[in-house]
């Protein structure tokens, strides 16, 4: 039978050609301590590849390799809102979704009677631009459809009911790996345990939950998580090793 090597394709660094995206390097180097190849281009002795950088979009397209452990149908299924909240509805914030973001989504918005709303275009928020950027009626409909083109980002926009940020603040980030969850504590919440066993199915070999205790915020692909501060490089990489090495 023939020996797994695993290798880590890293985003390559803008400014430096051949170089590891310098978001990566303290993983990368964790990773290499840990016996797994890492690089910026595939190898030709690794037996399969997982990819690790920035976001997967148009701009920056999905590797291509057979030996690839999983691929784009996969990191767009569990990037995009409209494609894992399903499952995991009754888990997760209240949410609807809407092609246009016009006078009729205020009219929905009253309804359901709330008085402010979260509203992202599944994959992206605008909160890079400004805390509470994406939080209607602090930011006008039209402000935000405008800045949402101007990034030119395809999708539903996801309009969620607003939770108080010192609530969100209470989440943290579960890697999920070949169906086992991990964090640095091992204590797992029931919510995250059930989400993982419905998400699960959506195929993909290595994500993340964003929870509270009490409800999942969020689902974001492997390839571009962040480990978050509580989980260590060298404990990400440990776990990577354990289950891929």
């Amino acid at each position: 039978m023939k020996k797994k090597i695993l290798q880590i394709i890293y985003s390559e660094c803008p400014k430096e050609k051949g170089q590891i995206h310098h978001l990566f390097r303290e993983e990368a180097s964790a990773m290499a301590k840990n016996g797994i190849m890492v690089g910026v281009t595939p190898f030709r002795e690794a037996t399969q590849l997982m990819y690790r950088g920035v976001a997967v979009n148009d701009r920056n397209p999905y590797p291509k390799d057979s030996r690839l452990i999983q691929g784009e149908k996969e990191n767009n299924d569990y990037l995009n809102l409209s494609r894992y909240y399903p499952p995991i509805a009754d888990l997760s914030i209240d949410t609807f979704f809407t092609i246009e973001l016009d006078g009729k989504l205020i009219e929905l918005i009253k309804e359901k009677a709330w008085e402010r709303a979260f509203i992202k275009k599944d994959s992206c928020a605008l909160e890079h631009i400004e805390p509470g950027k994406s939080v209607w009626p602090d930011t006008s409909l039209e402000e935000m459809k405008k800045l949402y083109d101007d990034m030119n980002i395809e999708g539903k926009y996801a309009i969620r009911k607003y939770i108080d940020p010192e609530i969100i603040e209470k989440e943290e980030r579960y890697w999920v790996l070949n169906g086992n969850i991990y964090h640095r504590h091992n204590n797992i919440p029931d919510v995250v345990k059930e989400a993982a066993k419905r998400l699960n199915k959506l195929g993909s070999r290595y994500y993340t939950i964003d929870a509270t205790p009490e409800f999942v915020v969020e689902v974001n692909p492997g390839e571009s998580s962040d480990r978050h501060a509580v989980n260590s490089a060298e404990l990400f990489a440990s776990w990577i090793k354990k289950e891929f090495a």
